[in-house]
């Protein structure tokens, strides 16, 4: 009879395992982005589920009761980790503990341990990764300590027994098997979110490469007409429009009134953002999802608009198609207008900024942004912010002077574009006392130096290597060192190096150093063959501005 009445309390287990899934944090839980207000209604909604478990049990004799507790406290711990799984087994381990009873210690203190038990079987299942298997082996477990819980806690030890005799295999039976019901509605939910969203990035991916040619030369009318003519052809939507940052640009689709969309889009562009556009065309009720195009995440420069069936408005996995699509357009019209800088910086009013830019490293950029613009738009985007940013900080740097704060996060975005191009063969240490951070130094000191590093130390080397930017206090000075773990260079190309390279290269720091601080001021360059490189130089540690 009680394994029947356990069993009913499934229904309750199964109802709150869909509940859980339909959650915004379920969405963050599948792509490891739990917030601390996800944790917290995540711990909220286990302890729920557990305190419901108890008042919903069996009560066997007085004060004793059969229950399904147990399943809130273990799934809190294999879902949410230790920490979500202590304290949904605290609260309501307490909870059972206050409802008093001989068994109320033993149930209170197994509780807590089914909470930790469930996060230390997800932890040693096979790479950490979610499982049912584990997830049941780990309730077995739990209830098995809480039958040990009960024998070494309760009192009296003859009545603990017996209850121990009677409820033990129903409770592991069927606490284990709700464990089994919560997780495996949880995994058949992630394995179709998962499903969704892999067959959604192989359409944005497809888009990516048919647009690219179209995007290459600007958002006008003309390419957003094949634009929009691609979209619609490779998804099922009903219609896709775009629009610059000013007005409509071109709809492809089943037909729509376009006088009262593009007076409809007059008021989104009064405060551009991801909305809805409902009006009625063809006498027909119309509905489209906007989203807009934002360049380094604030710039607006047009929308896209894609046509569903009404009823879709809420649609989550829709509207992280159209967030996908439009982040995508977003970052190929970014990278048109860093390709359009570039082609600007070979003219004349570019001529002082194509002295300081290396051309090679521009070129390598753009190819390493290329590559993750079929492959994963979203670092593409990262990138050409990095690229934007270098270009921008390169521009307006007119002192001669800043702070070593300042020029180690000009250095971080050629280097964040450096670390995708090479991967796992390039890594970067800096190792700077924060006390140095207010210093100041002549501008376009480091990243010359590390840039050589990479390019002769690194690069050669098939395994990769480790570039390291140190900097301490020398009684008045400052010494810096970049030292690398490459293939090092003999001396003949030290010398070739030292003396030929374009640009503001080695030669450059060089004689900018002797020339500022005087002779005994100029780089000291250690290498040799297979031993890697380092550079030292040496700053007064007050600098005065040029003006002063």
């Amino acid at each position: 009879m009680i394994y029947v009445q356990l069993l009913e309390r499934m229904a309750l287990i199964a109802l709150a395992a869909y509940i859980y899934n339909q959650s915004h944090m379920f969405k963050n839980l599948i792509k490891d982005e739990l917030k601390i207000i996800d944790k917290i209604i995540m711990i909220i909604f286990f302890c729920s589920l557990s305190i419901i478990g108890t008042y919903t049990g069996i009560s066997l004799e007085p004060y004793a009761i059969a229950n399904t507790r147990p399943i809130g406290a273990i799934v809190a711990g294999y879902v949410g980790g230790p920490v979500i799984g202590i304290i949904v087994g605290i609260i309501a381990g307490t909870h059972r503990y206050f409802m008093g009873g001989y068994t109320a210690l033993a149930c209170g203190i197994a509780t807590v341990i089914e909470g930790i038990t469930g996060a230390l079987a997800r932890k040693y299942s096979k790479n950490g990764d979610f499982s049912v298997k584990s997830g049941f082996i780990g309730a077995i477990v739990a209830e098995m300590l809480q039958m040990v819980m009960l024998l070494i806690f309760a009192r009296p030890l003859p009545d603990a027994a017996s209850l121990v005799k009677f409820i033990a295999l129903p409770m592991i039976t069927i606490n284990s098997i709700g464990v089994i019901i919560f997780l495996n509605i949880i995994q058949n939910a992630r394995d179709e979110y998962n499903r969704i969203g892999a067959i959604q990035t192989q359409k944005v991916l497809k888009i990516a490469k048919k647009t690219m040619d179209y995007m290459r030369q600007g958002l006008n009318q003309d390419t957003a007409k094949s634009i929009s003519k691609i979209i619609y052809e490779t998804t099922d939507t009903k219609g896709v429009f775009i629009g610059d940052k000013k007005e409509f640009l071109s709809y492809c689709g089943r037909g729509v009134d376009e006088e009262k969309l593009k007076m409809k889009l007059k008021v989104y562009y009064e405060t551009p953002d991801y909305s809805l556009i409902k009006f009625i065309s063809n006498n027909k009720p119309t509905l489209f999802l906007c989203a807009p195009f934002l360049i380094s995440n604030t710039s607006f420069e047009g929308v896209l608009g894609l046509e569903v069936d009404l009823g879709k408005e809420n649609d989550k996995y829709v509207w992280e198609f159209v967030k996908e699509l439009s982040e995508l357009l977003s970052t190929q019209i970014e990278l048109y207008k860093v390709n359009k800088l570039a082609e600007e910086a070979s003219t004349a009013e570019f001529r002082a900024l194509r002295s300081q830019i290396q051309p090679h490293f521009l070129f390598n950029a753009l190819n390493t942004i290329s590559s993750f613009c079929r492959t994963n738009p979203l670092k593409a985007k990262e990138l050409i912010i990095d690229l934007s940013n270098y270009f921008r900080q390169t521009l307006k740097r007119e002192e001669d002077f800043v702070s070593l704060k300042d020029e180690l996060e000009f250095i971080q975005s050629y280097l964040s574009i450096e670390k995708a191009r090479f991967g796992e063969r390039l890594k970067i240490i800096i190792d700077i006392p924060e006390n140095l951070m207010n210093i100041k130094m002549p501008v376009f000191m480091l990243q010359p130096i590390i840039e050589n590093s990479i390019k002769h130390g690194i690069l050669p080397k098939p395994s990769g290597g480790s570039v390291f930017v140190k900097a301490n206090c020398c009684n008045e000075e400052v010494l810096f060192l970049i030292e690398d773990t490459g293939v090092g260079m003999d001396g003949e190309t030290l010398n070739q190096i030292v003396n030929n390279w374009p640009g503001i290269g080695l030669k450059n720091v060089n004689e900018r150093l002797k020339l500022l601080y005087g002779e005994d001021y100029g780089l000291k360059i250690d290498t040799n063959i297979d031993k890697g490189t380092k550079v030292q130089f040496l700053i007064p540690k007050e600098v005065k501005s040029v003006d002063g």
